[in-house]
């Protein structure tokens, strides 16, 4: 895969442009951001469970949210799209660890087990989902470039995504994505499943190659107010950084956990002690 047949993100040449951006810095339809409060997670876990629902990959529950033991973890991420006050599409970046492992474990474990034999750092994009009633499909195109390409700023060698392989073109097309593992059946969304995965020095290496690196980090955040999007703080600090940073505290707190526990009752059943201590030290108080 090159980067000639690579739709990567198309930037203004234009000063006068970019700087008629920042005045109308406040006239966005979308803002892109990190997760930052317990509220934000939980509109998250709504929006999921909607989706996810409608599609017939999870079952009703009473409190109308989807949660995965994985979301539990201190150093997940949760990024947003939200218009206006509305979360409108999320996804979910899971470090892999030796307490939790990652979601695809369950499918492609052995090809995981690859990379960790290789001390590899590796990241799942996971938990995607989107209202397509409320973004626009060029608005969804442009947040799953951004997930990958935060990903590819982070201090990780791999990132893995699990998807079904009806959406295997889209996303080799919009990220830097090759075939990790062939098809599967997917259990608990009774759904096929195809693992893809990018290597994140040699993303970083055609970047580098290309002029992209310095790019993004100057002028992505001008190149998304072009596009009346917004980004936070967190995902521009992350591209104007010289150094690629570690991944920044979940904010689930014990009450937003202690609340969504019996959605994840059959997940819970599967942790080891390693796993529940590791989240009794991380959220104070915790029954588990």
């Amino acid at each position: 895969m090159t980067l000639e047949r690579h739709r990567w993100l198309n930037f203004t040449n234009s000063i006068a442009r970019e700087r008629e951006c920042l005045r109308q810095s406040q006239e966005i339809d979308y803002l892109f951001k990190v997760a930052d409060s317990a509220c934000e997670l939980l509109e998250s876990y709504h929006l999921l469970y909607h989706e996810y629902v409608n599609a017939g990959y999870a079952r009703e529950n009473k409190n109308e949210i989807l949660v995965t033991k994985h979301h539990l973890h201190p150093k997940t991420t949760v990024l947003l799209a939200k218009s206006e006050s509305t979360v409108i599409s999320t996804a979910t970046l899971v470090p892999d660890s030796t307490q939790f492992g990652l979601p695809m474990d369950d499918l492609y474990g052995k090809e995981l087990a690859s990379l960790r034999r290789q001390r590899r750092k590796v990241v799942e994009v996971c938990s995607l989902a989107s209202s397509t009633q409320r973004f626009s499909r060029i608005g969804i195109h442009n947040f799953t470039r951004l997930l990958f390409l935060y990903c590819v700023f982070q201090d990780v060698d791999d990132v893995c995504v699990m998807v079904n392989p009806k959406h295997v073109p889209i996303y080799k097309r919009l990220c830097d994505l090759e075939l990790f593992g062939d098809e599967k059946h997917y259990h608990k969304v009774n759904a096929p499943a195809v693992a893809l995965r990018a290597d994140v020095a040699a993303v970083r290496e055609r970047l580098g190659s290309n002029g992209l690196m310095t790019t993004f980090r100057n002028t992505l955040d001008t190149h998304y107010l072009s596009l009346r999007i917004a980004l936070c703080e967190r995902i521009t600090g992350i591209f104007k950084d010289e150094h690629f940073p570690r991944f920044r505290p979940n904010p689930l707190d014990t009450g937003l956990i202690s609340y969504i526990l019996s959605d994840i009752i059959d997940d819970l059943q599967d942790l080891s002690l390693e796993c529940k201590m590791l989240l009794r030290n991380s959220y104070p108080g915790l029954q588990i």
